[in-house]
């Protein structure tokens, strides 16, 4: 947030100087956000249609977008699972819990808040990585 705040950056983005600072985030903003789409639950089923493979994926400690809503949306698929709710492992330490729906895995990364990455590098990479390899989480 400091960083983008800094005048430098600004200027070199081409932000103008009447514009207010950079914040996380802005209650303004979502305020006055419309949704257009209730659900997306048709997308998911059309990827899923065509063969794609899906990621979803939250840190167990996000208050903001809870894994429990998205492991719901992932069952409310009406997908049957394909593996069993089991743990993942990261530098020899659980690092969450998966399931897979065919080609839809739901995972959680332990201790990792809104923000997996930030929160939880090496297991956030150790996960991207394990699913567009193919391989084991």
């Amino acid at each position: 947030m400091n960083w983008l705040n800094r005048g430098d950056v600004r200027k070199a983005l081409h932000i103008p100087d009447i514009l207010p600072p950079w914040d996380i985030c802005n209650d303004a903003v979502g305020g006055n956000y419309t949704r257009l789409y209730p659900t997306v639950k048709d997308v998911y089923l059309k990827l899923l249609s065509l063969n794609l493979r899906v990621l979803v994926y939250n840190g167990d400690t996000d208050m903001a977008c809870n894994f429990l809503g998205d492991k719901w949306f992932v069952e409310d698929l009406g997908l049957k699972p394909t593996t069993d709710y089991q743990s993942w492992i990261y530098d020899d330490q659980i690092a969450g819990f998966y399931e897979q729906y065919g080609n839809i895995t739901f995972l959680t990364v332990k201790g990792a808040g809104h923000m997996v990455p930030q929160w939880a590098p090496g297991p956030a990479f150790h996960m991207f990585q394990s699913f567009i390899t193919n391989g084991s989480y």
